[in-house]
């Protein structure tokens, strides 16, 4: 049995009332058990979500220099434009990541096979966002659209949330206004299976994100897995839908979402690993992997300390008050401390 429930948000976005008090309990209690769920009818449609993978893999095929040209400078300030193989490292963001290495290599060399291209707003001029407008023109107007897109489909989710936690109209939707978001589109270059198990490398290393949700597509590859939490430290695969099947959007809890709970929703700990399949085959190399993800996250402005609604004298406060973008500063030098600041690998 699934970790990970399976629900239809169009009885949400299109049900009677009980049916969207309903879908909204059962998103708070999977993400209270879980911190993931999967949603079915999410309302973003089959051929927006397959451009978005077609464009994405078109970018990562571009040049090495082209995408170095729209490039993003390691640190804490929030992701713009292309991150190479190994320049995030987030294995650095959890020192349980030591002991899951074996114990023989240090934290800040746990490596993640991985390159990526993240994007803000449009209209964002604090960190305005880098696009290969030259080398791929059909790139950043879709991007720029399926940005918008996304983020309307996470305040709805908002909306379901606070009907299922049963807290005030605007508690958590008004936190997400106007968009500060990020969007990432990622590439999981081929790798040999004895380098992932060497202890060294993973596709990506166990970590939590920070934003309030993660909305993700993902290809039929696999190798994504979410912490099980009735045994911790182990974990489960986050089954992809087969070619052909409408896709499933994978929604995870993250760290900010954690802090404005109050612990209440934790954050969902989660991989990409060697896909279950490979661990038992002759395979020695893992095929390509990519993407797509939306993180969700509140304006930057406002205040990511603990709602009202989830302190109490029996649940005292645990974390402190700060800006949203405090907090992902504070998160993002984490995961940039340990990479080598604008070398391509």
């Amino acid at each position: 049995m699934s970790l990970v429930k399976t629900l239809d948000f169009d009885l949400f976005t299109n049900g009677t009332e009980t049916q969207r008090k309903q879908l909204g309990t059962d998103l708070a209690d999977g993400f209270v058990s879980a911190g993931f769920v999967k949603l079915i009818n999410h309302g973003i449609p089959e051929e927006v979500v397959d451009n978005a993978f077609r464009l994405s893999k078109q970018f990562f095929e571009l040049p090495k220099a082209a995408k170095a040209a729209v490039g993003h400078v390691p640190g804490p300030k929030p992701q713009r434009g292309w991150s190479a193989v190994y320049a995030e490292r987030v294995g650095g963001s959890r020192l349980d990541n030591l002991e899951r290495s074996g114990g023989e290599t240090a934290i800040d060399e746990l490596l993640d096979e991985k390159e990526h291209f993240d994007w803000g707003p449009r209209e964002d001029q604090e960190f305005p966002n880098p696009w290969p407008d030259k080398d791929f023109p059909e790139f950043r107007p879709f991007m720029e659209e399926y940005f918008e897109t996304c983020h309307d489909i996470s305040i709805k989710i908002m909306e379901a949330l606070e009907v299922g936690l049963k807290i005030p109209p605007g508690s958590l939707v008004n936190r997400c206004l106007p968009a500060h978001s990020e969007a990432r589109v990622l590439h999981y270059p081929p790798v040999d299976v004895e380098v992932l198990r060497g202890g060294k490398t993973r596709r990506i290393w166990p970590h939590t994100d920070f934003g309030i949700i993660t909305l993700l597509f993902q290809d039929t590859v696999g190798g994504l897995e979410l912490e099980d939490r009735s045994v911790p430290g182990t974990f489960a695969p986050v089954v992809a839908q087969p070619k052909g099947m409408p896709s499933e959007l994978v929604v995870n809890t993250s760290e900010t979402l954690q802090r404005l709970t109050n612990d209440y929703i934790r954050a969902g700990l989660h991989q990409v690993n060697i896909p279950a399949p490979s661990k038992e085959s002759k395979k020695t190399t893992l095929d390509p992997r990519y993407s797509i993800a939306f993180f969700f996250k509140a304006s930057r402005e406002v205040n990511v300390g603990p709602l009202k609604h989830f302190v109490t004298e029996e649940r005292p406060t645990t974390y402190k008050d700060m800006t949203a973008l405090d907090f992902n500063r504070e998160r993002n030098a984490t995961v940039f401390k340990s990479a080598k600041a604008g070398k391509v690998y």
